[in-house]
């Protein structure tokens, strides 16, 4: 099947409620698309724990339906008996079912409804919610989002939006807690705050957001051609192509970098081959009308990838001109940075002009600020009994083993010290890794690595209130939320210098090019035992943080959806 057509050919099953509450009769709707029950398919609602989404212990059961009597949608209900979920189907027969005969304990399941082939039993499309024994568990599940669509408050924009234009939010994958998550739902904060109709769409999503978020294969049943479309891009997106032939009238891309490949395919292999497919599919950003991204790194990279489409197009190949040989004169960006001109010059004065260069990116920070996002130290930076610090996700590409290596070399100046991980474990092989470095190759002390997993963002700051250093080991950025977090702490900072942290930092902070683990531990004790100089440190770290934040209060995404 054509993946440009895929959306709009395949047959779709979905949930008109948005949840399931057994106390209130577990009643649901399903609706299928037009044509689906002439299909060879059949529907399936299978159930799990929602905290243990496993088979076969967190595997409550499924039932298997003929869906050649379903119409246009069909209704449901589910209840709890003798410890079991017992499902009707309007007055459908069950052609077959499994229930488990281990009893499942759970406090809140997922429905899953699915279109299976009946040839070869493959998924053909699937929708699920999320359900509860009662309002107060439902409720307790919304509640790690806020709703109060009111705070925190945003930018006031310039501009009346027309009233009969939307704008549609699209992003692959979209959690809070993400860095993209976090910015698509801020900007929808924004807009909604300023009367501005936004819907946001995803393939995946956290189902706590399933009450406003849309699925993505809705979106060209539901989008206008007076809509804007503002696409948020960070790996490879199988509904690209089918999103650029939707008409818009702007089309706006916003690139949040792609994570090196070669630095996940130890611990991470399929996520490496996503990203490798990410970067071949970059080019394709050049459809749209307006192009942002997070720092002038990552523009630099995605312009890269534009010229070597264009290279690709024109037969150009390691510098020549495949059919006459002629050498390819392209500028290309300097390692300190020089324009760019994305201009290929042939000898034969044949020019090739790529329609992007540096000007026409919009370089926009990847977070929307509100006044009260950060707090100040309220603990003097020591260099005895330190608090190393270090936020984000635990993945290969982040070197955690760095971290590690450079705290057992620190507790050689400073025994009393601890080195504080703040973030989510990502996939056991490198977790696994991570615990014999620690433990086995490097012998620290137990109780020395503090691993917080994710905290709420109060506990977020107070980690940044409490700590003495923040610490970046990573290799690969394209922008680092979490250093530009802790010069607004008012927290010394001390990262490898990938060019996206050199860029958040400028003359702040204190970066590194060589990993020299003991040289480094003995520079940041003794610059932590200098109060002058920290203060100092601390001072240019927080000038450049303001003017950071000051370009994040939306301002620069209202001017990108200005209407036309």
């Amino acid at each position: 099947m054509n993946q440009v057509h895929a959306l709009e050919t395949q047959p779709k099953i979905a949930f008109v409620s948005k949840d399931i509450v057994l106390a209130e009769g577990g009643g649901f709707e399903l609706e299928l698309s037009e044509g689906t029950s002439s299909l060879d398919v059949s529907l399936v609602i299978d159930i799990y724990d929602l905290d243990n989404p496993v088979h076969p212990e967190g595997h409550l059961g499924w039932w298997q339906f003929s869906v050649d009597s379903i119409k246009n949608s069909v209704s449901g209900s589910l209840a709890l008996r003798n410890g079991s979920l017992d499902l009707m189907l309007d007055d459908l027969p069950v052609q077959n079912n499994w229930l488990n005969e281990q009893e499942v304990a759970f406090d809140r399941f997922v429905v899953n409804a699915v279109l299976r082939d009946n040839i070869t039993n493959s998924i053909v499309y699937l929708d699920k919610i999320a359900g509860f024994n009662n309002d107060k568990d439902l409720a307790m599940f919304r509640a790690g989002f806020n709703r109060n669509w009111d705070t925190p408050r945003y930018e006031t924009s310039g501009y009346i939006f027309p009233k009969e234009s939307t704008i549609r939010l699209v992003t692959r994958n979209l959690y809070a807690g993400d860095a993209v998550g976090n910015l698509c739902l801020d900007i929808l904060r924004m807009l909604v705050q300023n009367g501005i109709k936004a819907e946001v769409y995803a393939e995946n999503f956290d189902l706590t957001l399933n009450d406003f978020v849309h699925r993505v294969d809705n979106l060209r049943d539901e989008a206008y051609d007076k809509d804007q479309l503002l696409y948020f891009y960070s790996t490879y997106d199988p509904y690209l192509e089918e999103l650029l032939s939707i008409p818009f009238a702007k089309r706006v891309a916003y690139y949040h970098g792609i994570t090196k490949p070669e630095l996940l395919q130890v611990f991470d292999p399929e996520l490496s081959v996503v990203c490798r497919r990410a970067y071949a599919q970059l080019s394709k950003l050049q459809g749209f009308d307006v192009l942002a991204a997070n720092s002038l790194a990552s523009t630099r990279t995605m312009l890269s990838q534009f010229e070597l489409d264009i290279e690709a197009d024109t037969g150009l190949e390691n510098g020549f001109d495949s059919e006459s040989n002629h050498k390819l004169q392209s500028k290309v960006i300097g390692s300190q940075g020089e324009t760019r001109t994305l201009v290929l010059q042939l000898e034969s004065d044949v020019k090739v002009e790529a329609r992007w260069t540096e000007k026409d990116v919009n370089i926009i920070p990847p977070r929307l600020l509100s006044s009260c996002f950060v707090r100040e130290k309220n603990q003097e930076v020591t260099n005895k009994g330190a608090k190393l610090l270090y936020v984000g996700r635990i993945k290969s590409h982040k070197k955690i083993e760095h971290l590690l290596e450079l705290f057992s070399a620190y507790l050689e100046f400073d025994a009393d010290s601890e080195l504080w991980l703040v973030g989510g474990a990502g996939d056991k092989a490198y977790s696994d890794y991570l615990q014999w470095v620690e433990t086995s190759q490097l012998n620290i002390a137990e109780n020395k690595v503090r691993w917080t997993g994710h905290v709420s963002d109060e506990e977020l700051m107070g980690c940044y209130a409490s700590a003495s250093a923040y610490i970046s080991m990573s290799e690969d950025e394209g922008f680092c939320l979490p250093v530009l977090e802790a010069m607004l702490s008012g927290l010394p900072v001390f990262a490898y210098g990938v060019p996206a942290i050199r860029e958040v930092m400028q003359e702040a902070g204190n970066y590194f090019l060589d990993k020299d683990f003991r040289y480094l531990a003995k520079h940041m004790n003794k610059l932590l035992s200098d109060s002058e100089r920290i203060a100092d440190m601390i001072s240019r770290q927080r000038v450049r943080a303001q003017e950071l934040s000051n370009q994040m209060d939306g301002r620069g995404f209202l001017n990108l959806l200005q209407p036309e």
